[in-house]
């Protein structure tokens, strides 16, 4: 059916007023989308034509009359019967066919009636020397707008021609816009169902959804090292599946796994179970050629209001848990939704978490193996068991890279909790990444602390000389309190400050009775001592001898 121009356009004026919507949308929710495959215009090719007549003379009589470059004709042919005309009409697609009425194999009508069945929109023109009204009206009644009679004149031929042309041209806008339509809304309510899946707004995709239908999604978990190209892969398959059925689905990928959106009848409720068990043996297949593959099919709560499109998605992701018991490459089916209260469980851990990262001698590989048995003995479903994983994992993430003030000092490894292939996988995996977040924790605050230690040695070794050296001032150097600077130090440099400078001082002192002349009052005086006995004693205490006698020995 070929729609005119004047109904589309106010339908393609609404496409692209959502799709502006859209767009703001995308942008407030981060999210990216690439709009610019949308194109609205698409340029019209010149009309191609076919010539069939039993007699070569009036074919060449045609084309020789034809204004081919005028016209923006394009010659694709003759055939000098009707079975000829037929094998080329299935070659090249012509958009007009010129014909006789009458020639071998195939007359005029047959070849019309035949091609038709082949291109329902090819037209054609009939030329004949008949002047019968009984042609003309069987002509006609298999769609054909032009009846011309021998002998043919160039003015009538390309008149026609001409009318020929602009409603080729009409239908064929009308049809390439049909389908751009389609294709553009399609485009666009995909990114409107990708926009729902982030931020949960199910009034973006509103303009998709008409009264009295039912919503449902599906979520295809899909589990594999190589998920990128799998997940491309995997989504043309599925849409190709889908296409075969009448369902109005649409599918999207977001963070690993595919998400498909229906709107259906109540009648289609059994067509859509059928589809969804289709698409787990379809995915079984994909899982044979791809022997690390693992997908499950879910099925989200049937919804009757968009509002409670939500619903359906979390009890989705929630029976999609399923696999982690039952095992993967199977469907399941929700039939409610958990709102569990996960916060005295994840203040607990929280607390716990802390309280590791402060002490080394607790162990959190232990308390992990606790609190596992604490979450079987109080029946803790499968969903909220995971969501304490996960949520819990996330806030010690959050505040090791807090206390370690750097974003890159520990490292998210979220992704093996949630590519578990099994309940007891995911226990061993939040074990492995707490009890190894400690251990980044640990070594990235050895290196916080380590770096006021660097910068009181290199200004010691500027300063050690200076007789007003203290550890208050080289505290305030580095920004920490006296007492805890003090303690700090020494267990780092396994003395404490006093002792360092004083090694400091009598190591400069060795050097200068060594390789100097300079007086024992003079060194001391360099040194940090004004008092050369002061200075002699402290020498003699740590060197069993006195200065002088050090120069005489080593000098």
């Amino acid at each position: 059916m070929i729609v005119p121009l004047s109904y589309i356009s106010p339908i393609y004026s609404s496409l692209e007023k959502h799709l502006k919507h859209l767009q703001n949308h995308l942008k407030r929710e981060n999210i990216g989308f690439d709009f610019h495959s949308l194109a609205f215009h698409r340029t019209i090719v010149g009309m191609k034509v076919l010539v069939a007549d039993d007699e070569r003379r009036v074919c060449a009589l045609i084309c020789a009359l034809i204004d081919w470059e005028g016209l923006s004709l394009q010659n694709v042919g003759t055939a000098y019967d009707g079975l000829e005309a037929l094998e080329k009409i299935k070659e090249e697609k012509p958009d007009l066919v010129i014909t006789d009425i009458r020639m071998p194999g195939l007359d005029g009508l047959e070849l019309i009636s035949q091609a038709k069945a082949l291109q329902p929109n090819l037209q054609f023109i009939i030329i004949s020397g008949h002047k019968q009204f009984d042609y003309a009206q069987s002509a006609i009644k298999y769609g054909v707008a032009e009846y011309l009679l021998k002998p043919i004149k160039k003015q009538e031929l390309n008149q026609t021609l001409q009318r020929m042309k602009k409603l080729y041209t009409e239908q064929t806008s009308s049809m390439i816009l049909q389908k751009k339509i389609k294709e553009d809304r399609e485009y666009i309510k995909g990114a409107s169902f990708l926009s729902f899946l982030k931020s949960l707004d199910s009034q973006i995709l509103s303009p998709w959804v008409t009264e009295n239908v039912l919503l449902r999604i599906l979520v295809i978990g899909i589990q594999s090292p190589s998920k990128v190209p799998v997940i491309q892969l995997l989504q043309q398959k599925v849409r190709t599946a889908i296409e075969k059925d009448s369902l109005n689905v649409c599918v999207q990928a977001y963070q690993g796994d595919l998400y498909l959106l229906y709107t259906y009848k109540q009648e289609q409720r059994s067509q859509l179970i059928s589809q969804a068990e289709t698409l787990v043996e379809i995915l079984k297949v994909q899982a044979q050629i791809f022997q690390d593959l693992r997908s499950t099919v879910a099925l989200g709560l049937e919804v009757q209001q968009l509002e409670d499109l939500p619903s359906s998605l979390l009890s989705g992701k929630q029976i999609l848990l399923r696999r982690l018991v039952d095992g993967h490459h199977r469907m399941f089916e929700a039939n409610m939704l958990e709102k569990p209260d996960l916060e005295p469980y994840l203040d607990f851990i929280a607390s716990w978490f802390e309280q590791c990262c402060a002490q080394e001698s607790l162990n959190m590989r232990q308390f992990c193996l606790d609190l596992f048995d604490k979450l079987e003995e109080n029946r803790i479903s499968l969903y909220a068991t995971m969501e304490i994983f996960l949520q819990s994992y996330r806030q010690a993430l959050h505040f090791a890279k807090e206390q370690c003030a750097q974003e890159n000092a520990v490292q998210n490894n979220e992704q093996l909790i949630n590519e578990a292939e099994s309940l007891e996988a995911a226990k061993e995996a939040y074990c492995n990444v707490m009890n190894s977040l400690i251990c980044q924790y640990r070594e990235a605050r050895e290196v916080l602390v380590s770096k006021p230690i660097r910068l009181s040695i290199t200004y010691l070794q500027e300063h050690y000389k200076d007789e007003m050296l203290s550890l208050e001032l080289l505290s305030e150097h580095v920004n920490l309190n006296s007492s805890y600077f003090s303690a700090l130090f020494k267990k780092n440099m396994g003395v404490g400050f006093s002792d360092y400078v004083l090694t400091l001082r009598i190591q400069e002192a060795k050097r200068l009775l060594v390789e100097t002349n300079k007086g024992i009052a003079e060194i001391a005086l360099e040194i940090g001592y004004h008092d050369p006995k002061h200075f002699t004693k402290i020498f003699k205490k740590n060197c069993q001898i006195k200065p002088n006698e050090y120069r005489k020995l080593y000098g």
